[in-house]
């Protein structure tokens, strides 16, 4: 019998590389398939470090999950660490990938937290984990963003209220984004920690 989906309140990471059509476009199979385990592994291991985890890739998107029921407050904090601390190692991609790629790699991230639905789909012969929810859509917009900002990381408000006792942030904007009937604040953080 299959699992039923369940509402949980979590934190979204939706990490995505900046630019990756035109890496694809550089790099031969092969390397993009090195390049993308490169990123994976950075983002993946940051994630299990603060007790997020990988929920599913879409296309060229990493999507995290930190939806501890027993440290709910925590999620947006450890989502914030979690992208900071992949922003601190984008560096050592780029250092590695510097003899194919003329430019600095970055990787974009959406922050957002609220209510999702969390279960499987295509019932037959192969499951799917999915989320589901405005937070799902409203994290990946976010990640859009950032090139539109000048900044690698966008979070919502739920999360800067959840995150704003342990780091600085800075107003990105606002903005109506699809899907949403009222304009979504954006924050990045300034500094690493308080």
């Amino acid at each position: 019998m299959d699992a039923p989906s369940k509402q949980v309140n979590a934190t979204l990471l939706f990490a995505r590389v900046r630019d990756f059509a035109r890496i694809v476009n550089i790099l031969t199979l092969k390397e993009t398939h090195e390049f993308v385990c490169d990123c994976a592994e950075t983002v993946v291991n940051a994630a299990v470090k603060y007790h997020g985890s990988l929920a599913n890739v879409a296309g060229d998107e990493l999507r995290l999950m930190f939806a501890s029921p027993n440290a709910e407050e925590d999620n947006p904090r450890h989502a914030v660490i979690c992208a900071l601390n992949v922003q601190n190692k984008v560096n050592d991609i780029s250092v590695k990938w510097r003899h194919a790629l003329d430019f600095l790699i970055e990787i974009d991230i959406g922050i957002s937290t609220g209510t999702i639905l969390v279960g499987n789909v295509a019932r037959a012969a192969k499951k799917m984990y999915t989320l589901i929810g405005k937070h799902v859509t409203l994290a990946t917009q976010l990640a859009e963003l950032c090139r539109d900002h000048n900044v690698n990381i966008i979070l919502d408000s739920a999360t800067y209220e959840g995150a704003k006792d342990y780091f600085t942030f800075r107003k990105t904007g606002d903005r109506l984004l699809l899907g949403f009937t009222e304009r979504i604040d954006m924050y990045t953080p300034v500094v690493s920690a308080k």
